[in-house]
């Protein structure tokens, strides 16, 4: 029962986390393609970063629908040791270049992304070896719900963004009129 448990844990991580990324990086794909481009693989940059994109919804998907396919798991494997060599890679550079992993974030690429290597993997060998056993439409639902959560976090945050703004208004006088000037009838 444990493992059962601890194969859901794992491979819902992955789906919420992976779910996440790819939508950032639909939203702002231009950052992921600079990112990729200034890791020296410009002429490849935006086809590698649609790929990058595609991948990750491809996993998401699969695991969603065929909970206990090796592959999907294998793709997040192959996805986490490609953001690791490109940390790797990004650190033998010297420079700093800013990480495109969760969209238009100011983070630099580098040792977050080596050092989340093992999570990865582990989240995809904890679920591979105890995978989850939802049906495709059970699976389905809970990515329905993930993206109903996604989209209420994002409109709350809106919110506030706005009311701070609506807060924030200033009443400008007119400048073409003096204050205390007499307003004519109409």
């Amino acid at each position: 029962m444990t493992s059962s448990v601890a194969g859901v844990v794992g491979q819902g991580a992955l789906i919420a986390v992976f779910l996440v990324a790819a939508l950032s990086k639909i939203l702002t794909h231009r950052a992921l393609t600079q990112t990729i481009s200034k890791l020296g693989f410009s002429a490849i940059a935006r086809p590698a970063a649609l790929i990058v994109i595609g991948a990750e919804l491809l996993a998401v998907t699969a695991m969603t629908i065929m909970p206990s396919a090796t592959w999907p798991r294998g793709l997040i494997a192959l996805l986490a040791l490609s953001f690791a060599g490109a940390g790797i890679h990004a650190l033998g550079l010297g420079e700093k270049i800013k990480c495109g992993c969760f969209g238009g974030g100011g983070a630099a690429l580098g040792w977050r992304q080596v050092l989340y290597l093992p999570l990865w993997l582990g989240l995809a060998a904890v679920a591979e070896f105890a995978p989850p056993s939802w049906s495709a439409d059970e699976g389905l639902a809970g990515l329905a719900a993930l993206l109903l959560a996604l989209v209420a976090w994002k409109l709350l945050a809106e919110v506030r963004l706005w009311r701070v703004l609506r807060g924030d208004r200033m009443v400008t006088p007119n400048p073409t009129r003096h204050e205390n000037a007499e307003v004519p009838a109409a």
